[in-house]
């Protein structure tokens, strides 16, 4: 009986003690995840029999390893241009990547070469905030890839830059990366890592992964790239990890997670030095990568070293100076397309002058680096105010780096660097001011139309961009070591500014870059403003959401606005905004009686704060048209009450 009775309770024991073993078990992971992490590798392949060496070892030793590539991968050099990045693909296919997020390189191949190396790449594409367009195209693309390591789910969120062309590209990096955490945790996911192709140093913050991690804590780690930037051993921001590699293969990345019952308890960061440093890493690297890159390579060889052209003085075009500033590089490259397409000017942007070009003989090879990829050379037409604004959206960040930093050919820019770098003038060969109004003919890159001028039409049959750089420098042309002058810094201002009556609120304007002047020098105070100017100088000013811009604007449009239409948009934008006005007694202005109710009340809401006082004789003249100069001055007066209110509290 009594052995009966410990046989029972024996059982009643271990009934006891398995579920408990079983909930132990499910608890969560122990132990620790590596994640393998390249970045702006821009087809600076040689990295990658040491990715799949160092991965290959680690997974030797039972570790648990995630490779990933955070961007940039499939433009660079002359190993990526000669199949369109399809051989980068093939070699990345053989390292072993488990997920790719698309950089803005990636974006600027465009959607149907992309579409090819998506088809051939055998691991995820993500980018929670690609564009409806790119989705429906390449409808694989992912918004994140969960893996899962002892019942502990990580869900990696792919995150690419901005979008070229969508008003809300910005305001998408955060909702999609809390879109995209809502729908993997719908899946078990419980810890999150961001792989994002944003950076830290984008002028506007809000483009930077350190935003993110600030708007998004619940991130474990941010595998990061972009910049360029090599975090040796990663940046906190907020308590999230960014980690991010270098350029061109330099590093490779590791960051490691350690777990406790699926938490994680510690995360640290490396980098392995690899060019230059190959014994030093002691890594093994795979040969059969090592081969199929010497193949590819040998078999373009003889091409790809011939020279092609020499130059006289040496050619100005890293990265750090091509996005910044005016370089001899771009003068020449600018210059070559204009020439061999005889139009009149030429654009190239920062982003596709890559690298410096020494004294000496140059192969094509060297070219075709330098110049991103052997694109054609196309023509199509800007309007005057076209290229004014092409060239202010480029000098906009000045002297930060800049995606939009233009090189042209075929003008001479003046801008003002106290003035928000407002462009003072723009002027033709001739010493004429540029044409707002009138037609040009401009030769660009075929891929620099489509990223930055979508949707215009363009003539081809002018060569590739390599070809007639190379018949340019050996036409006897003179390189000079200097910039030709073609944007220029100064310090004057628009000539009818100084003594106007709005003088300091215009200039106030100007440096918060929320309204320009003319391509002459000029900026026609006393002219009236379109519904656009007033839109851009409004938005700007308050730094209004898409949303809110909505809200207040149900249109836009080139024609002026009249004072009883500004007063109304101003009301809405002092309601939106929750602008605390001082109200006092003031005499109402006798000629509004026949305006609608809408405008008299937000004529006498401003009338009583004080922000405006009419043109004289109690007159407001509501049905003429509002100035620019007067709109500069009602906002600059709302921004000094507001900021006297502050100064108050």
């Amino acid at each position: 009986m009594r052995k009966i009775q410990n046989v029972i309770a024996l059982m009643l024991v271990l009934c006891m003690i398995l579920p408990l073993t079983a909930l132990a078990a499910d608890s969560g992971y122990t132990g620790t995840v590596t994640i393998v992490h390249t970045n702006d590798v821009h087809s600076y392949v040689d990295v990658e029999p040491y990715v799949k060496g160092y991965v290959d070892a680690l997974r030797a030793e039972g570790k648990n390893v995630v490779l990933v590539s955070a961007g940039d991968a499939f433009k660079g050099t002359a190993f990526a241009s000669m199949t369109d990045g399809l051989d980068v693909a093939t070699v990345m296919n053989m390292a072993g990547y488990e997920m790719f997020t698309m950089g803005n390189h990636e974006q600027m191949l465009g959607i149907e070469k992309f579409k090819k190396i998506a088809e051939k790449v055998q691991f995820p594409v993500l980018a929670a905030n690609a564009s409806d367009e790119w989705r429906r195209e390449i409808p694989t693309i992912q918004d994140y890839v969960i893996k899962e390591f002892g019942g502990t789910k990580i869900a990696f969120i792919g995150i690419t830059s901005p979008m070229f062309g969508e008003t809300d590209a910005i305001a998408k990096i955060i909702t999609s990366a809390e879109r995209a955490k809502t729908a993997a945790e719908a899946e078990g996911a419980s810890v999150f890592i961001a792989v994002t192709h944003l950076g830290v140093k984008e002028t506007n913050e809000e483009m930077r992964s350190t935003y993110l991690a600030e708007k998004c804590p619940w991130l474990t780690a941010i595998i990061d790239a972009h910049c360029h930037s090599a975090h040796e051993k990663g940046l906190m921001q907020d308590g999230v990890l960014i980690a991010e590699t270098g350029e061109y293969g330099n590093n490779i990345g590791v960051v490691e997670l350690t777990f406790d019952s699926g938490k994680v308890t510690g995360i640290t960061a490396r980098l392995i030095p690899i060019k230059g440093h190959e014994a030093e890493s002691e890594i093994t690297p795979d040969e059969e990568i090592q081969a199929l890159i010497a193949e590819v390579k040998e078999k373009s060889e003889a091409y790809l070293k011939e020279v092609v052209a020499t130059t006289p003085v040496y050619l100005d075009g890293v990265r750090g100076f091509s996005r910044t500033r005016e370089t001899n590089l771009g003068n020449i490259v600018t210059d070559a397309m204009r020439n061999a397409a005889k139009t009149d000017i030429a654009i190239v942007m920062g982003p596709f002058l890559r690298i410096d070009l020494p004294e000496g003989d140059i192969t094509r090879e060297q070219l075709q680096a330098a110049l991103y990829e052997n694109v054609d050379l196309c023509v199509f037409e800007l309007t005057g105010q076209d290229i004014y604004d092409t060239m202010a959206r480029g000098l906009s960040m000045y002297p930060n780096e800049n995606t939009f930093f233009t090189h042209i050919s075929g003008v001479m820019v003046e801008f003002n660097p106290q003035l928000g770098n407002s462009i003072i003038s723009i002027r033709l060969p001739d010493g004429s001011d540029l044409d707002m109004d009138a037609t040009y003919t401009c030769a660009i890159r075929e891929d620099n139309v489509g990223n930055f001028f979508p949707g215009r039409p363009y003539t081809m049959g002018y060569g590739t961009i390599c070809e007639v750089v190379a018949d340019y420098l050996n036409s006897g042309v003179t390189v000079s070591r200097e910039v030709a002058g073609r944007m220029k810094p100064v310090d004057t201002v628009f000539s009818d500014i100084p003594g106007h009556w709005a003088e300091d609120a215009i200039y106030e304007a100007l440096k918060r870059k929320s309204i320009t002047g003319y391509a002459d020098g000029t900026f026609r105070p006393d002219d009236a403003i379109t519904l656009d100017a007033f839109k851009g100088l409004v938005t700007a000013a308050f730094a209004l959401s898409d949303d809110d811009v909505d809200a207040i604007f149900s249109e836009g449009g080139s024609d002026p606005i009249t004072r009883k239409d500004a007063a109304v948009y101003i009301k809405k934008v002092i309601d939106l905004t929750d602008i605390a006005l001082t109200q006092s007694a003031a005499e109402p202005f006798t000629d509004i009686q026949g305006v609608s109710d809408e405008a008299a009340a937000a004529i006498g809401a401003l009338q009583s704060a004080g922000i405006i006082n009419g043109v004289g004789g109690n007159q407001f003249a509501p049905n003429a048209n509002a100035t620019r100069g007067a709109m500069a001055l009602l906002v600059d007066r709302i921004l000094m009450s507001m900021t006297a209110e502050d100064a108050a509290a």
